[in-house]
């Protein structure tokens, strides 16, 4: 299935962008678009944000966000990333009541009051988001609205990358012949049965829909299985001081399973933003570099690891996992992932934990977001 990327250039609002992960997804995906404005509160994000693409995120918080703010720019499209934590354990669930929520109520309450309203909205969130609050009041605003919606719960590891994420994505066009802004009854009726499916809804397997349809016709294969991670580390950084994981943080872990993985294995857990730092359990795999004949988790006996030279995994390693580009290989790729000197290792760290994949973006904007649609009521 074509997609229509080349009928019009996409103007696009990146909202919570972070290092910019929704960015290069759209740069990779080969549609034809720009990101006119980013918004985000981090200054360290902001700040790599602006060494890459040249222009600083606007810092006012998005729930303040006032139409005309958003009208000026007179987007097609919507990134989103907002944060997870309300939609966590370690954030208690507490879901649209919780502040951190705030920014991506408001944009929701904008959508309807905006001149020039977006026909195209991509939002990626953590597992559980399907569940939440937040997720109906999208879903309903968007259906309401004339949006085609589809969801999806996906991994690298279905796109053959050996990393765990797996992650919630919303990806909504606006149906053929669907009046922007739309509230019709007939809009509102789609919503209701979209809403009673639950999560039959929600795709968990790729591809789906349109991008069956479009790899089929492109003759393009999904990997049966994802590469080795040998393919993303540097073994020269083995000895990496700073990447070593300290025999004391070790040996105090009795009675704990740690997450190791070798080389040659083709699957590491999602890192997340405390990763690098004194939380080795649950943040991310921890690279075994030596002794590779012998496996252990340390569950009883951690001094068994001591001698299997565990390091943690570089910013650069982890950001080839999730598939930011490094280097500039074609004149029209120009934007590649590059630290400035006064981020520093543990701030690349967390900045990367709380970014997303680029790959699985780039797949769902060019075989979902922009495929072309169906007539309106056949879209599902």
């Amino acid at each position: 299935m074509e997609t229509d990327k080349a009928s019009k250039h996409v103007v696009c609002l990146e909202f919570f962008s972070g290092i910019g992960g929704l960015h290069y997804g759209l740069q990779a995906s080969g549609v034809q678009g720009t990101v006119a404005m980013s918004f985000d509160m981090n200054e360290n994000a902001n700040c790599v944000y602006e060494h890459n693409f040249g222009m600083r995120p606007n810092n006012k918080a998005i729930d303040y966000l006032e139409p005309a703010d958003v009208d000026k720019y007179k987007a097609t499209c919507w990134l989103l990333s907002p944060p997870c934590q309300p939609y966590t354990r370690g954030g208690k669930y507490l879901d649209d009541q919780d502040p951190r929520a705030r920014g991506l109520i408001r944009l929701i309450k904008l959508l309807p009051e905006l001149k020039h309203k977006p026909t195209h909205v991509l939002l990626e969130n953590v597992m559980n988001f399907e569940n939440s609050q937040s997720r109906s009041i999208l879903v309903r605003t968007l259906g309401s609205m004339g949006f085609a919606i589809n969801e999806c719960l996906l991994s690298p590891l279905q796109f053959g990358i050996p990393n765990n994420r797996v992650r919630y994505y919303l990806v909504a066009s606006m149906r053929h012949g669907a009046r922007i802004g739309s509230g019709a009854s007939e809009h509102n009726s789609y919503v209701d049965d979209y809403l009673q499916s639950k999560r039959n809804v929600i795709h968990t397997e790729w591809p789906f829909g349109s991008a069956a349809i479009s790899l089929s016709l492109s003759k393009q294969t999904t990997p049966m299985q994802p590469q080795p991670l040998e393919r993303y580390i540097d073994r020269s950084l083995d000895s990496e001081p700073s990447l070593l994981v300290p025999a004391s943080s070790i040996i105090k872990r009795t009675k704990l399973e740690f997450d190791i993985v070798q080389p040659s294995s083709r699957q590491t857990s999602t890192f997340t933003k405390a990763y690098g730092s004194k939380h080795l359990i649950g943040s991310g795999s921890l690279l075994q570099t030596k002794n590779l004949d012998t496996r252990e988790n340390g569950f009883g006996a951690p001094e068994k690891l001591l001698e299997l030279g565990l390091r943690f995994f570089s910013p650069k390693e982890v950001a080839l996992l999730h598939h930011f580009p490094l280097v500039s290989t074609e004149d029209d790729k120009p934007f590649v992932l590059d630290f400035p000197a006064e981020i520093i290792q543990r701030q690349r760290l967390q900045l990367l934990g709380n970014s997303l994949n680029v790959h699985v973006v780039a797949e769902l904007i060019r075989h979902v977001l922009f495929a072309q649609q169906e007539p309106q009521g056949e879209s599902q």
